[in-house]
């Protein structure tokens, strides 16, 4: 194998490393934040566990809406 194909290899695997980290980070964060702000509700107005369960539910249309768009993004290098 030729130093190029190494190189063009190790970019991919990269991306590849990248692409996950993206993945786990629009899954992560939607989900923690809006878990949060949904028992801080819950503790506030006592309303349990129905702001959790809002929350959650956002956490899962944003994370979708942004899955949609990276997604997009990859069809478009591809």
């Amino acid at each position: 194998m030729d130093e190029s194909t190494k190189k063009t290899e190790t970019i991919k695997a990269w991306q590849a490393v990248g692409f996950v980290w993206e993945v786990l980070v629009f899954v992560a964060v939607p989900t923690t934040l809006f878990a949060l702000a949904g028992r801080w509700a819950d503790r506030h107005w006592h309303l349990s566990p129905w702001m959790t369960v809002l929350g959650l539910i956002l956490a899962l249309g944003v994370t979708a809406i942004l899955m949609k768009r990276k997604v997009k993004d990859y069809k478009q290098l591809l």
